[in-house]
């Protein structure tokens, strides 16, 4: 694969998709990945040791690599792997020699390439998928709208019979909604590990072969496939067919509305300031058309790809993946067209009106005839219409008052019947019906996906439905997750930001039933929280970040470490603890809450958050706290009072191998500081840190906390 080769051969294409998810930052991001989640394993099963593992791990570090792996040789190698492999050797060799021995240790460089493609996969189809139901809500208020609204039915380009603009805008939607059911369908088969060696036994692990695997598969968050699959690369080329077939309905879509944007038809318009004087077709029309006019050649070559020899093929995959990654483009360029000129552009009703009235009434001649064949058989009435039509096409006349002409056809019809007869907009027969089934449709599939993302994944739903996050900082800085505590908003991490904004790209967000984040479904646990973490990443095409949490966002940390290593880069747990009682602590303030709501705590939490001195003479920061703490859900705060007295992660500190930051506080009530000292101990390779004050160090001592933080996330391992 050439990662840094341009994404097409139509610029346009280019600057309109969305996302850098294959750019060859993000790649070399992703084989990082796949590489430290390898030596986790390895590790694990004792195939090699863990400070073996623990130096690769650590120089698996996109900013240690890429400064000495330019795009240009990234590029031209003939496996983006092996310059990648080439690269991470070296650094790991300048670090321990022994070490450097283990980099990629039983794998084979496919094992690489094709599993940080499912996972570059992942990222791009969670966006395509996202702005694909974007789509669909938008055009189905269309179709809501307008189901009403008659417009001129067009066969071969000429006018047809009437329908409604809901109805055409419902053949779109139909298409989508089985493309969205598509998209779904095929993840459980791509999102799978592939690892298996020279040959795909897996020979060089003996007996740990297995056990490697599948925590290898895990660490990724990826299945285990029965067997390793280096030849048979069915699952890209399901997912360039079911983009392809996408891109074909998009373009079917961007066809019919540059028709209906023609100046002689000019049923649909873009506003005045999106179009240019003179626009032969709406660019968003156009970039669609060029995506569905090349996505079958392309498909093409998927599917010839599929020819492999044996164990492993002749060809190298280069052409195949460079090929996925232009489908994904085109896709991804397709819909942000489409969703905004869906979005943007402005139906004429009226317009629509009189073009349905430009054959004068021939357009009617079915109705007629109809009504005629009851009265006077059919033939007789369809010769009578057809001669009609033809004298009012040749003399240029409306269909009625050639009727009115026929004695044939007055003596059987009343004027009123004529009327209405001849009504375009009473000759819509099912249009509205079918708009109906089509949104109802869409609806019942929204829900049996909720019931499917509940039982699976409930915490996907919630963090891309009701998570409020911010984004701030220069957008190729490294990425920084701030997770707040409990009782809290994303606003708690304001006296960090000026200091943390000239070097990291920093994502905020609220923990669900927190701030403006909706508490979700089902009940809350660590777990369900460190997932939404995992969720929210994967939707903003993150592969890997650098993390901080404080208080109840320390201990989501402490999950995401010990079950997603190969997400987080480095670690900051801040007035944290693995298991934090009694119980009955936490069943009190519930019921408190319950009974009084919260401010019925505020008092006892203001205390132990923050020191006397703190509150005598900080009093607006800690009325901040205060309001944040005030306007946090009673269900919320409830769901994460539960998960706290409910978790128990001392057992998963052993397997942490993130560098890690452990801050404990002298004058904390909530995590004394024998907690986070004992804590600190048990997480490998952990640096502890003390600061004077209670549990919010981040406002109390703002500027010792972020001194210290800035520095740890900086340092190289």
């Amino acid at each position: 694969m050439n990662p840094a080769t341009p994404d097409s051969e139509d610029p346009a294409i280019d600057r309109a998709a969305s996302g850098d998810v294959f750019s060859a930052r993000s790649w070399m991001i992703a084989m990082l990945e796949v590489e430290a989640a390898l030596v986790h394993a390895l590790a694990r099963h004792g195939v090699i040791d863990n400070a073996a593992a623990e130096h690769i791990a650590a120089c698996c570090n996109v900013e240690l690599i890429e400064p000495g792996l330019s795009e240009a040789a990234f590029a031209v190698a003939a496996n983006p792997a092996d310059a990648l492999l080439r690269r991470l050797g070296d650094v790991v060799a300048a670090r321990d020699e022994d070490a450097a021995n283990y980099v990629h240790w039983g794998a084979s460089h496919q094992d690489l390439v094709d599993t940080a493609t499912v996972l570059r996969l992942r990222v791009a189809l969670c966006l395509i998928q996202a702005d694909l139901d974007r789509l669909l809500a938008v055009l189905s208020q269309r179709a809501d709208q307008h189901r009403h609204s008659a417009q001129i039915g067009r066969a071969g380009l000429r006018h047809a019979l009437p329908i409604t603009f809901g109805l055409k805008v419902a053949g779109w939607i139909d298409g989508l909604l089985r493309h969205q059911q598509r998209l779904q369908e095929l993840r459980p088969r791509l999102l799978v590990a592939q690892i298996g060696g020279a040959a795909g036994t897996l020979a060089g692990l003996g007996d740990a072969a297995l056990p490697v695997a599948g925590s290898f598969a895990a660490m990724l968050d990826l299945a285990l496939p029965d067997l390793p699959w280096q030849t048979q690369h069915d699952r890209f080329a399901e997912v360039a067919t079911t983009l392809g077939l996408l891109i074909g309905s998009l373009g079917r879509m961007a066809h019919d509305i540059a028709l209906l944007m023609q100046d002689e038809v000019a049923e649909l318009a873009l506003p005045v300031l999106t179009m240019q004087a003179h626009p032969a077709v709406p660019a968003a029309c156009a970039i669609a058309l060029a995506a569905a006019q090349q996505g079958p050649a392309l498909v093409a070559v998927m599917l010839a790809g599929l020819q492999q020899e044996h164990e492993r093929g002749l060809q190298v995959a280069q052409s195949e993946l460079d090929t996925l990654h232009r489908i994904v483009r085109f896709t991804s360029a397709a819909l942000a067209q489409m969703l905004q000129l869906a979005s943007t552009m402005t139906v004429d009703a009226e317009r629509m009106r009189r073009n349905l009235d430009l054959t004068q009434g021939r357009i009617m001649a079915e109705p007629v005839l109809l009504a005629l064949a009851r009265k006077m058989g059919t033939l007789p009435a369809t010769e009578l219409v057809w001669q009609a039509c033809q004298e009012a096409a040749g003399g240029g006349e409306p269909l009625r008052h050639v009727l009115d002409r026929q004695r044939a056809v007055t003596s059987r019809l009343t004027p009123l019947e004529l009327d209405r007869l001849l009504d375009p907009a009473a000759y819509t027969g099912q249009s509205a019906s079918f708009v109906e089934r089509v949104l109802q449709s869409r609806l019942q599939q929204r829900e049996r996906q909720a019931v499917a993302d509940r039982t699976d994944l409930p915490e996907v739903a919630s963090a891309l439905s009701h998570c409020h996050y911010e984004i701030d900082g220069a957008a190729d800085a490294p990425w920084l997750v701030l997770s707040n505590a409990l009782g809290t908003s994303l606003d708690i991490w304001m006296p960090q930001m000026p200091d943390l904004l000239p070097h990291f790209r920093v994502l905020r967000y609220d923990t669900r039933g927190h701030g403006q984040s909706a508490m979700g479904e089902g009940p809350a646990s660590i777990g369900q929280l460190g997932e939404d973490v995992i969720a929210l990443m994967d939707y903003l095409g993150i592969a890997r970040a650098n993390f901080c949490g404080l208080s109840l966002g320390g201990m989501t940390g402490l999950w995401l470490a010990a079950h997603h290593p190969a997400r987080i880069e480095r670690m900051v747990v801040s007035n944290a603890a693995p298991l934090l009682g009694p119980s009955s602590l936490w069943d009190s303030w519930i019921e408190l809450v319950r009974q009084r709501r919260i401010a019925a705590i505020m008092p006892l939490v203001i205390e132990r958050w923050f020191t006397d001195d703190f509150r005598r003479h900080a009093v607006l920061q800690v009325n901040a706290v205060r309001a944040m703490l005030l306007s946090t859900s009673e269900s919320g705060f409830i769901a994460a009072c539960t998960a706290i007295r409910d978790m128990d992660l001392r057992d998963s500190l052993v397997s942490i191998h993130v560098p890690t930051l452990v801050i404990g506080c002298k004058r904390d009530k909530v995590t004394a500081p024998a907690q986070t000292r004992r804590m600190a101990e048990h997480i490998a390779g952990s640096t502890y840190l003390e600061l004077n004050a209670a549990h919010l160090p981040n406002w109390e001592v703002a500027q010792r906390f972020n001194a210290d933080l800035v520095s740890f996330l900086r340092r190289v391992s």
